[in-house]
């Protein structure tokens, strides 16, 4: 075996195993369609999920999610290590951030730039 192969299976091998944060905890918990509001270490204009929880995989540490973005349903797969905060959401909230976001589509597809 290289140390280049040597080296990969030592990472994949440590890899396993090791959803060990509480978000992980967390979400081995939640049940499927559960609203959520999640902060990613992303940061930028995709640092939030505000949406509803899927499933989680423990062997992958994979948090699937789905969300209303401008008026598309999108799917996020994100390691639940490098989610920062997972906060339990109600309909309300949902029905806030959608409509949010329909103002701002709205105002995206009405924009004239000026002269």
């Amino acid at each position: 075996m290289s140390l280049f192969e040597h080296h990969c299976n030592d990472w994949k091998n440590s890899k396993k195993d090791k959803c060990d944060t509480c978000v992980c905890d967390q979400l081995s918990k939640l049940d499927t369609g559960t609203p959520v509001f999640v902060r990613t270490k992303a940061g930028g204009i995709k640092s939030s999920i505000k949406g509803r929880f899927l499933c989680f995989d423990k062997k992958t540490c994979c948090a699937t999610f789905t969300e209303e973005v401008f008026r598309e349903e999108i799917t996020t797969i994100i390691d639940c290590r490098d989610i920062v905060s997972l906060s339990i959401a109600n309909e309300e909230f949902l029905d806030s951030m959608r409509a949010i976001m329909n103002q701002a589509y709205n105002a995206l597809n009405n924009f004239t730039p000026p002269s």
